[in-house]
């Protein structure tokens, strides 16, 4: 179906070296919230993840973020979305450090991408461009064709200025499935998702307002969500 004013289709696998630099960034700006102690937990979950996918024990010779990526880009032929496993750190660690997912969380994907967009030098050019959450998100995911990042996805235009986000098959589904077995959500309700929050936070740079989002269906086999303005 082509593309319309109403609707945007969006087709990716994500780079594994792309993501796993893209998650650092978030990690080095949710460090600032909770302190050394959070890439130190991230780095923890997401080397017990990545060993639990190859099915080994923990290298007992890896430690600290930066082994982690790289132990991870090591095994990309034997576990394609090693990525996952520091998704699943991250939500770890801030489950643990606030209880369960949230600001924390969205404070992450929002800092990350603002950072990813000034070092493109593209961010001065999209602030204020649109009032539209839609076009937004397509100017936004453009830029993630660039980098590798995008997953993909369908966005289709609600009522309310609200965009739906439907993803067949999202290729971060073993960090949340890893998540939702151990029970962790968000603060206020409602299950994490990479994608919405992503879109959320961009978005919400580029049109310059207050957006949320919420996850209501996962893996059924689609994930389906909503985009808002709050």
């Amino acid at each position: 179906m082509p593309d319309s004013k109403d609707e945007i289709f969006v087709e990716g696998e994500p780079d594994g070296q792309a993501v796993v630099l893209f998650a650092k960034g978030a990690i080095e700006e949710t460090e600032k919230i909770y302190g050394p102690i959070f890439t130190r937990l991230v780095s923890k979950y997401a080397l017990e993840f990545e060993a639990e996918k190859l099915g080994e024990k923990p290298p007992e010779n890896i430690e600290g973020l930066e082994d982690v990526s790289n132990y991870i880009l090591a095994n990309q032929d034997r576990y394609p979305r090693g990525y996952c496993a520091i998704i699943y750190g991250v939500g770890k660690a801030e489950a643990e450090l606030q209880g369960s997912m949230g600001s924390g969380a969205k404070r992450s994907a929002w800092s990350a991408m603002r950072s990813m967009l000034e070092s493109s030098g593209l961010l001065n050019n999209l602030v204020g461009t649109t009032e539209d959450v839609l076009e937004a998100i397509d100017k936004f995911n453009e830029i993630g064709k660039q980098l590798k990042t995008v997953v993909t996805v369908r966005f289709i235009r609600g009522e309310n200025d609200e965009v739906k986000e439907v993803v067949p098959n999202c290729s971060f589904k073993d960090a949340c499935k890893a998540l939702v077995n151990e029970g962790v959500y968000r603060v206020f309700g409602g299950m994490e998702c990479m994608s919405l929050i992503s879109n959320t936070a961009v978005a919400g740079i580029i049109i310059k307002k207050n957006l949320d989002y919420k996850l209501d269906e996962f893996d059924t086999p689609e994930c389906r969500g909503r985009i808002f303005e709050v």
